[in-house]
């Protein structure tokens, strides 16, 4: 099935090449901006790749992620920020005049512009219709934490999120796209054996989950508004991240991580693609990121198969005396050396693990669908640093959802999934997943765990591992 699934799964470099005649693209237009604000010039600025498409993790058809990179040593948050004469405002504006579908959004982390290389008629004219209201709000609304911005009403209809109880909706703080319902999901416990028991706080979440599961409200794929993006047919999409340094570096130790064993990427893109068509991977829509599923997969191949399959690269630069270095306030230290990596792999002396990827799957599956000898969802954080790559919540202080106000926009953090982000470490890499998120998710490894268990017994199939999730209207 993995042979299967990965050969119609990864990105051929016929799309990578596409992909990145599109950044330069971007990066022409980017190289003709003019401020509105003549006293106070744009930066210069490039467009570097990171994420997937960086990491070779990329999936055919996956958006591409791109970075604002300036080698100025002068602070530019000013030309950083959501404000009209920032750099992203001004971006925006001139690819909606270039015909290029461009859309801004505000109440993320940082500021991301999402992009779509041909946009239909229709939908370039919803977002320049946006993009002008927002230019006639009053100033004392352009700005405003109470409410969202002209071009993020319509598209968070129909989402949800629980702050302290099941009952209280709320709309993501991650912007808008993409979502789905829960009702659909198996509401079957795991199968009867030594792996059902569980503590007395899986039980209540459990309870609670179930009451969940008739939140027919909820879609893990939600309708898309007259101002979202659809999967398909309109040429290349990307996000542009305003000032993300240390997305850079999660890229490049992901891509030494990729050159550390070839059974790394095809693991990594099994999941990725299993998650897609389960819809669990969208934090638009509160269950988790497509680098979330990678830390899952890095954290298995690390920390539980035995013998390890990949060492600790955070590790291994500390033992060599490598000197972090402090990027936008947090350490960044890796063993970086890729030629050193492959020439290693190519000797195999990278590992002593043989299980074949079949059998690694089998246990990535297992690890996170048990509640016995498994990962304990309601205590503990997944952490790439940390020797055994798991702390707990107490331990980090992940034990209620908080919301933090910074400059125009307010950020919700939540924990009832956490993976620690391998440098910025108070960063939840998981705090998008809600309430409906993670009963989908944990629903979604439970049924892989069945199907897995299924196979040479006489046992009633409920589906095929890679059957495409439909929710009912």
């Amino acid at each position: 099935l993995a042979t299967q699934e990965i050969s119609k799964t990864q990105m051929l470099n016929s799309e990578i090449a596409m992909k990145d005649a599109f950044r330069i693209k971007l990066q022409q237009i980017f190289e003709n901006l003019q401020s509105p604000d003549l006293e106070n010039p744009l930066p210069s600025v490039e467009l570097a790749s990171f994420g997937s498409l960086s990491s070779g993790f990329a999936t055919a058809g996956s958006d591409m992620d791109l970075a604002i990179v300036t080698s100025s040593e002068h602070d530019l948050s000013q030309h950083f920020s959501p404000h009209e004469n920032g750099l992203a405002r001004v971006l925006e504006k001139q690819l909606l005049e270039h015909g290029i579908g461009a859309r801004l959004l505000t109440r993320t982390r940082v500021p991301i512009i999402k992009i779509c290389e041909q946009p239909t008629p229709e939908l370039l004219d919803a977002l320049r219709e946006s993009r002008e209201k927002w230019d006639n709000l009053p100033e004392d609304e352009k700005y405003s934490t109470s409410k969202p911005s002209a071009d993020e009403t319509n598209s968070k209809k129909g989402t949800t999120d629980t702050r302290a109880l099941p009952s209280q909706p709320e709309s993501p703080s991650e912007g808008a796209q993409s979502s789905v319902q829960d009702g659909v999901v198996s509401q079957e416990e795991p199968p009867a054996d030594e792996n059902t028991q569980q503590p007395h706080q899986e039980q209540s979440q459990d309870k609670q989950a179930n009451r969940q599961r008739n939140d027919r409200s909820w879609r893990r794929e939600k309708a898309a508004g007259p101002l979202d993006f659809p999967s398909d047919g309109v040429g290349i999409q990307c996000d542009i991240n305003f000032f993300n340094p240390l997305g850079i570096h999660n890229t490049q130790m992901l891509r030494c991580y990729s050159k550390c064993d070839p059974r790394v990427r095809p693991m990594v893109l099994f999941i990725k693609s299993w998650a897609k068509r389960r819809k669990i991977n969208s934090s638009y829509s509160g269950t988790l990121s497509s680098y979330g599923y990678v830390l899952m997969v890095l954290h298995y191949l690390i920390n539980v198969a035995r013998p390890p399959v990949l060492p600790n690269l955070q590790h291994e630069a500390e033992a060599d005396g490598v000197p972090p270095t402090m990027i936008d306030g947090h350490e960044v230290c890796f063993f970086d050396r890729e030629d050193i990596i492959e020439t290693r792999a190519s000797q195999g002396v990278v590992t002593q693990n043989k299980e074949s990827l079949g059998s690694l799957l089998v246990g990535f599956f297992r690890y996170y669908a048990v509640n016995s000898g498994g990962f304990f969802w309601t205590r503990d954080v997944l952490s790439l640093r940390t020797q055994g790559g798991l702390l707990s919540k107490d331990q980090k202080g992940w034990t209620g959802a908080k919301t933090e106000h910074n400059e125009s926009k307010e950020v919700r953090h939540r924990y009832l999934f956490a993976i620690e982000d391998p440098f910025e470490t108070t960063h939840n890499v998981a705090r998008t997943v809600t309430h409906n998120g993670i009963v989908a998710i944990r629903d979604e490894f439970r049924r892989a765990w069945r199907i897995i268990l299924a196979v040479g017994r006489r046992d009633e199939p409920e589906g095929g591992l890679f059957d495409e999730l439909t929710e009912a209207e």
